[in-house]
């Protein structure tokens, strides 16, 4: 805690916030194998994606309320999970399918859990290295409770088709068509469709929609990253039985 502190001591300043840690300080610090500039909070680690989520979560959803939740977070980001873990009422998992770090270990394409089991998922930056993406959104859909809500990041190109090859295995022309070795599609402005094919409600969400030019430039927020908050499908009221049918009918 005291070399927090003393973090925070030498890089406060009134230029910029962080919405993770709550920190006020005088620049982020660059981040990205190009050493982009204010990008990086010196405190907790948080980017700015990071920063935008916990905008939007802290202002339009209950997640921080007193109401008890469970949370699944795939793949943690240290910043966000740190985070959620000391809100008490949130019942947290992290979970990933390599990183030891995490809760358990989980394959987003065969979740072991059963139906309607979280109130909440936040899965960032994954579903480009998997394969078989549309199986694990039908998954996430899956085990959202009806009443639930998810965050689902990709990176989005400007491109309107996603396009994607899986005869395409050299890391060094991944890396060229895919922007990384490890991904396996570039995803473009369709995403929202194969979300809505895995059967949620979509709303995408952009910076300006809720954040004011200067809160944008505060937290160091990249204006055209929008956001993918997926609501659990409406439950379909079961067809009425024959006599329930006549009897509505009198009536």
């Amino acid at each position: 805690m005291f070399k927090r502190f003393l973090k925070k001591l030498r890089h406060y300043g009134n230029n910029r916030t962080c919405s993770v840690c709550n920190s006020h300080l005088s620049a982020f610090l660059p981040a990205g194998l190009e050493k982009t500039p204010d990008r990086l909070c010196p405190i907790c680690g948080s980017v700015e994606r990071h920063r935008l989520v916990m905008l939007f979560i802290q202002r339009h959803t209950d997640l921080f309320s007193r109401s008890p939740k469970t949370m699944l977070h795939v793949a943690p980001e240290p910043a966000l999970s740190a985070r959620f873990q000391r809100h008490r009422p949130l019942q947290y998992l992290s979970a990933d399918l390599n990183d030891p770090k995490a809760m358990v270990q989980l394959d987003v394409t065969d979740i072991d859990f059963a139906e309607n089991t979280f109130d909440v998922i936040y899965c960032s930056h994954v579903l480009e290295h998997v394969p078989e993406d549309k199986k694990a959104l039908r998954e996430f859909a899956r085990v959202l409770k009806p009443t639930g809500w998810a965050l689902l990041q990709v990176p989005i190109a400007n491109i309107d088709i996603t396009f994607e090859d899986p005869s395409i295995t050299d890391l060094d022309e991944r890396q060229k068509l895919f922007g990384h070795w490890d991904h396996v599609r570039l995803y473009g402005r369709d995403y929202k469709d194969r979300l809505e094919e895995a059967g949620f409600r979509v709303t995408v969400v952009s910076p300006q929609s809720f954040l004011t030019p200067q809160e944008i430039k505060q937290h160091a927020l990249t204006p055209s990253e929008d956001l993918y908050f997926c609501a659990a499908p409406k439950a379909v009221a079961p067809a009425p039985k024959p006599e329930e049918s006549v009897q509505a009918s009198v009536f």
